[in-house]
């Protein structure tokens, strides 16, 4: 049986990728599709274990690189110009456009939807605050025609399976359809509790891609309030210099790190904080991994991955008082809270409870050819 296995881009290692790595391990013969991949060798190595990635024309367009988010109006174009003529089983993992990508009526489509895509549906006026006034007009109605594409072509998939209860509530509102809900892979035997004799850094942690819907802005702020309380943040991207500028002296920046070195700060911190609305939010569920509490949204995915007042605590707005109300409730709490219990919670997010749940779900889904993938 071919397969085929369809992701939006490859440009960082991110949770999302982590499930690409995983469906790999699940169908390592398959092949891989995308818009574009811009991944380091180090990281193509990590994912796909060096299997080439199969492109589409966008690959080649001038300044994709670092500018491809301002394509997006060819996003569609570029995922139906790919053609699986041949393949038994699709397998797509899907943030933007990949669940798109065009089937004929004999192939089975499993899709993996971490979120339907943000800009076009309910992040919308979110990312329509950073562009330019001149211009809005017409990005407002491109992004109005991406969400008719997107709901138009919802029913190329055979089976939906939704990253958390919050994006099966998405899946059900934007598209009619309903899904099963496989959470993302944690790899808890890297992410552990640190050594009793590990040195304490006795701060608060951010690890984040620094863009405006994360919000690491409304952190700082609220750190800036308390000298005495130290912050570092670990992360890159297009807000760095301005969160750079606006943060005081007990606010440190340290910009892209190694995956060892952000289990360590994991490890050592005494909260990791989180503001944005995520799909589930896999930075929350590697902290608490390494038995470290979180001080989270009450919103979006955090309200499915924390547990409040035992791995945790919420705030409930988007703002800096709120975030400083969190804090508070932290700090009020902070003894009682119980490495062990933490990491016990977040066991339910290990790699093998993944697999094996997606792999039952495809094996349901194509029940129908009398055969099972695995």
């Amino acid at each position: 049986m071919k397969v085929a296995i369809v992701h939006d881009w490859f440009v960082v290692k991110g949770g999302a990728e982590k499930v690409v790595k995983q469906m790999l391990e699940c169908f390592p013969s398959a092949e891989v599709f995308s818009l574009f991949d811009f991944l380091s060798p180090e990281d193509r190595k990590e994912i796909m274990k060096d299997k080439k990635v199969k492109v589409s024309f966008m690959q080649k367009l001038p300044f994709a690189k670092k500018n491809y988010r301002y394509f997006f109006p060819v996003f569609s174009k570029a995922i139906e110009s790919i053609s699986l003529k041949g393949f038994d089983l699709i397998l797509s993992s899907s943030h933007a456009v990949a669940k798109g990508i065009i089937t004929e009526k004999d192939q089975i489509h499993v899709c993996y939807c971490h979120t339907p895509v943000r800009y076009a549906w309910d992040m919308k006026e979110d990312y329509m605050k950073m562009v330019p006034p001149g211009v809005r007009n017409i990005v407002s109605w491109r992004l109005n025609k991406l969400q008719k594409w997107d709901k138009e072509n919802a029913h190329n998939v055979t089976q939906y399976i939704a990253n958390s209860k919050n994006i099966s509530n998405r899946i059900k509102n934007n598209y009619d359809k309903n899904s099963s809900v496989v959470y993302p892979p944690i790899d808890t035997d890297y992410f552990v509790p640190a050594d009793k004799n590990e040195a304490y850094n006795n701060a608060f942690l951010v690890v984040s891609r620094l863009v405006p819907y994360k919000r690491v802005d409304l952190i700082i702020e609220a750190f800036n309030r308390h000298p005495e309380l130290k912050l570092n943040v670990i992360g890159d991207g297009p807000e760095f210099n301005n969160l750079k500028s606006i943060a005081n002296p007990n606010i440190k920046l340290l910009g892209y790190q190694s995956d060892q070195t952000v289990r360590e700060y994991y490890q050592r911190s005494r909260a990791l904080l989180l503001a944005a609305i995520e799909d589930f939010g896999i930075t929350s569920a590697e902290a608490q991994a390494c038995g470290t509490p979180i001080i989270a949204l009450n919103k979006g995915g955090y309200s499915e991955t924390v547990i409040d007042k035992v791995s945790g605590v919420f705030f409930e707005d988007q703002t800096v008082e709120e975030i400083d109300t969190g804090i508070q409730r932290f700090l009020e709490i902070e003894d009682s809270f119980d490495a062990v219990k933490i990491r016990n919670h977040a066991e339910k997010f290990k790699i093998d409870r993944f697999k094996k749940e997606f792999l039952s779900i495809v094996n349901n889904t194509i029940e129908k050819y009398q055969f099972s993938v695995v």
